[in-house]
């Protein structure tokens, strides 16, 4: 290598030193792996809980709309057999008619 001093020598190693320090201070430190298996651990806790949350809210919003369907089942079997009683005394209306 040839050494040579002057204005890209000196910039040669200031860009070095910019890269070195960047690549310092911006690396990740690396854990071992009791370490990293504590963060999988935790994920996972935290996995299980947001799942169990999920099935709550899944299960709350399932009884909610079984509750919605009955009522709509009611008023609507209420409003045929309305429908019917009336249709029945029609008829009873027009056959003592004649």
């Amino acid at each position: 290598m040839n050494f040579e001093f002057g204005k890209d020598r000196e910039e040669k190693i200031d860009k070095f030193l910019d890269t070195v320090a960047w690549w310092h201070h911006e690396k990740q430190i690396p854990t071992g792996l009791f370490a990293t298996i504590g963060r999988i651990e935790t994920n996972l806790a935290d996995l299980n809980k947001n799942i169990k949350e999920s099935n709550n809210s899944s299960i709350n919003l399932t009884s909610a709309l079984n509750k919605i369907t009955l009522w709509g089942v009611i008023i609507a079997g209420s409003g045929i057999l309305v429908a019917l009683t009336s249709l029945i005394l029609e008829l009873i209306k027009y056959l003592h008619a004649k």
